[in-house]
């Protein structure tokens, strides 16, 4: 049975592929114009209004030219996008990939003009005689609403070019990261199970992020190797046996090697199997790092731009300077939120796992920065009045993340 994690994989994989939007638009033609054809074949030509009339060899000659030009139109789309993906792969991250398969504008845009292509190659299949005693078919309505489609799968090939022109502007590539990142934040702590009773954090939670396995604990493998996309700790915490304690050592965005262990179980499970059958119906595997719960990952590709701006080869300081305020503004919804719990205890289970915390991402995110720019003065300033600005926001609004990473950071940029 696929379980509400592996839908939600699922669905993060259909919005990213640039096959599935088009696919329906090509679906739907199909129906659409069986539709038109159907009502083409019940009128007579003294029921056509004057607007609608048309010939047999008119209709052909609409039909091919709107399927010409659209082919060639959706070709010079398609090599346009893949023009951006590299433009944007090389010059700021190639870690924002999926962000350019997953545009809505350019998905509804090809799915558009593609459909419209095959709406006319099927029209034009049928615009023939059946036979010498049977009157041709004349597509009156049909070839209006073709003319129709075309003029608008032309105006929204333009919309697309301007849509891509303006996402390639490194601003709106970082506010679409920033804004999606924020999103995660407020998903990732909204999730906080408040249904299983939270605890203290667990001593068995080092500071440095593992987590101390008793002896004779039963490890849960990993059936393949990937990136960690989910975790569902409800699931986690249901699929653990009576009076036994998980350690989750795998955590979202980590990378872990085929039958390598994910989680631990003491005491050891009757039917260790099944334990691992119920626990990987709450971990998501999959061959990249998704914006789906993974807040790092939404952090990393800031990071990113902003280090290559900072490269030998680049050497745009204001660009960087830019993303280190989106960072700040990132930073700024995290800080409104206390730090995650370690330790969740439902019944008789308890389940232990590292969660991210603040002192870490504020880490990831400013410390290649601090690396490659910290000789710069206009960087230096501006991560310097980044970090002073929410640690006086700290303060004056009383957000509950932690004061010591803050002070911490200043300390190194100042």
């Amino acid at each position: 049975m696929i379980g509400v994690v592996r839908l939600r994989q699922i669905a993060n994989l259909t919005r990213h592929s640039l096959s599935f939007i088009p696919t329906l638009y090509v679906l739907g033609s199909i129906v659409v114009v069986q539709a038109l054809l159907f009502v083409d074949r019940q009128l007579t030509d003294q029921a056509v209004p004057v607007l609608l009339e048309t010939t047999v060899d008119s209709a052909r000659s609409v039909f091919l030219a709107i399927a010409g030009g659209l082919i060639t139109s959706i070709t010079l789309l398609l090599s346009m996008l893949l023009v951006a993906i590299q433009l944007a792969s090389s010059q700021f991250s190639p870690r924002t990939l999926r962000n350019w398969l997953g545009n809505r504008t350019v998905q509804h845009a090809v799915g558009f003009v593609l459909g419209t292509t095959v709406f006319c190659l099927l029209a034009l299949r049928s615009t023939r005689s059946f036979g010498e005693d049977e009157d041709p078919v004349v597509p009156h309505v049909t070839v209006l609403v073709a003319v129709a489609l075309g003029v608008f799968s032309l105006l929204a090939v333009v919309r697309t070019v301007d849509h891509i022109t303006h996402s390639l502007q490194v601003g709106t590539i970082a506010d679409r990261v920033a804004t999606e990142t924020i999103e995660i934040i407020g998903r990732v702590y909204r999730s906080e199970p408040d249904s299983i009773q939270v605890g203290a954090n667990s001593g068995a939670l080092r500071t440095d992020g593992s987590i101390d396995v008793p002896i004779g604990a039963t490890a849960l493998e990993a059936p393949t190797a990937g990136w960690v996309q989910q975790i569902d700790d409800h699931i986690v915490i249901d699929s653990l046996p009576e009076h036994s304690t998980g350690y989750l050592t795998a955590t979202v965005g980590s990378f872990v090697t085929e039958r390598s262990p994910i989680m631990w179980v003491a005491p050891s499970p009757t039917d260790p199997a099944a334990s691992r059958s119920s626990m990987l119906v709450a971990v998501a595997i999959g061959d990249s790092r998704t914006m789906q719960h993974d807040i790092e990952f939404g952090i990393i590709q800031l990071t990113d731009i902003a280090v290559r701006a900072l490269s030998p080869g680049v050497n745009d300081p204001s660009t960087a300077t830019d993303i280190i305020r989106q960072i700040g503004n990132v930073m700024s919804a995290l800080w409104e939120h206390p730090a995650l719990s370690t330790t969740y205890r439902s019944g008789t289970r308890t389940l232990v796992r590292h969660r991210p915390t603040h002192a870490g991402l504020l880490d990831r995110a400013f410390s290649p920065i601090i690396h490659y720019g910290g000789t710069d003065r206009q960087v230096v300033t501006t991560m310097r009045q980044v970090l002073s600005l929410l640690r006086s926001e700290v303060d004056r609004r009383g957000l509950p993340g932690p004061v010591e990473p803050l002070d911490d950071m200043l300390a190194r940029v100042s």
